[in-house]
């Protein structure tokens, strides 16, 4: 969760085949067939074995981004010091250089973020029906490189001549993961910045340019209890998906309850277990018909490493004025955005329990969320986004006030 999920697009070029000595790994047999990325992965179809039904194996592998980036950086600083290339990075590769020569590899961090995410799985598992998550299971593994996709996943960092001239193995997490059903999967529609209709999450409020009285009021109606409640601000900042989800639970009462177990459920899973499950962005968490026309949710990929606990101490700290670390921001920023959402979607689905994120009167909570834009916008460099708009939305997707459920 560490930033809102772009849409995927493709990458020309990437690995059409996983290297020679993974082909005799019963995990992983046949090739490998680039099928897309998004924030956090590159995902490869795996092909399927000669005389079996189908092209593909029921199975997707998701390499993580953040290890592979790693990976190549540090491949770069070890061709930089047996060959200097020319670069625009120079000052920074040496300083990369030093700092990667003083760590060990990345196997033991990635030991330690697979054990954290298995202990997450376990509480997830403890929360929700089995039949509501989907089957996956992480490892590491060596995955190849090629130039191009090398130079797409350092693009983000301002480091493309970074890239290897030829194909690189770079370890990293692998996911291998149960593919989509068919109904929950992308849903195309000409209009709306996402096309992804099923999704269940939210959009950093932050980054978009909404004035300091409408954050408040927006923080009010989340944590407060006196502020009267406005559909339209609230679906300003959630995912388009779940707006329209949302909007059709009005008049299908089946969604609705399907909407109330999954946000009910995840409320005491976060209570229970001190963990956030990933809403930021879309897709993460899909709501759809099953084949037999009845609404479910299914959850995709619901792990970010950011606790639950840390957000609600990095903001109770900052009640004290006291100071917080740059790695809490996004702690902070996912924690909130994360409990108003929930709660927001709560009171539109007439559930009573909250999160509890910003205790205090109005007052309290109008000092705090200056507090929380400031730091969150300065250490972000946002807003980054379109303006805010505050145009009512149409009916059609629940933004009349008047449709708004009472709080039973």
């Amino acid at each position: 969760m560490p930033h809102e999920r772009p849409p995927s697009d493709p990458v020309p070029g990437l690995a059409e085949r996983y290297v020679q000595e993974r082909k005799a790994d019963p995990l992983l047999p046949g090739e490998l067939e680039y099928a897309g990325h998004g924030g956090e992965s590159v995902v490869f179809r795996v092909k399927q074995k000669e005389g079996r039904e189908g092209a593909h194996r029921k199975v997707v592998l998701k390499a993580d981004m953040y290890f592979l980036k790693r990976g190549l950086m540090r491949d770069a600083f070890t061709r930089w010091e047996t060959h200097p290339f020319a670069t625009t990075n120079e000052a920074r590769i040496r300083e990369g250089a030093r700092a990667m020569a003083e760590q060990e590899d990345d196997t033991d961090r990635m030991e330690q973020a697979i054990e954290r995410e298995e202990q997450f799985v376990k509480a997830l598992r403890r929360a929700f029906p089995a039949d509501h998550i989907l089957s996956t299971r992480t490892v590491t593994r060596n995955v190849p490189v090629t130039p191009e996709v090398a130079r797409e996943i350092l693009e983000r960092s301002d480091l493309t001549d970074l890239a290897p001239a030829s194909t690189v193995s770079v370890p990293t997490i692998v996911r291998y993961q149960e593919i989509l059903p068919e109904r929950a999967r992308m849903l195309k529609k000409e209009a709306g910045e996402n096309p992804d209709m099923h999704s269940f999450g939210f959009r950093y409020t932050e980054r978009f340019d909404v004035p300091l009285d409408e954050y408040q009021r927006l923080n009010r109606m989340a944590f407060g209890e006196k502020e009267p409640f406005d559909a339209n601000l609230l679906y300003s900042f959630l995912h388009v998906g779940t707006v329209r989800l949302l909007g059709e639970s009005y008049v299908d009462d089946e969604l609705a309850d399907v909407l109330r177990d999954l946000v009910e459920r995840m409320m005491e899973f976060t209570q229970t277990s001190n963990k956030m499950l990933d809403m930021a962005g879309g897709g993460n968490i899909r709501v759809y018909k099953n084949g037999e026309g009845k609404w479910t949710y299914l959850i995709v990929d619901p792990f970010a490493d950011n606790e639950w606990t840390g957000a609600r101490d990095a903001a109770h700290r900052l009640t004290t004025s006291a100071q917080i670390a740059s790695s809490e921001v996004n702690n902070l920023l996912n924690g909130l955005n994360y409990a108003r959402a929930l709660n927001g979607m709560a009171r539109v689905l007439g559930i009573k329990d909250r999160l509890s994120f910003m205790p205090g009167g109005d007052a309290e909570i109008d000092k705090q969320s200056e507090a929380y834009l400031h730091l969150i916008r300065s250490r972000n460099n946002w807003p980054d986004k379109r303006m805010y708009s505050q145009e009512p939305l149409p009916a059609a997707v629940g933004g009349e006030k008047t449709l708004v459920r009472p709080t039973s």
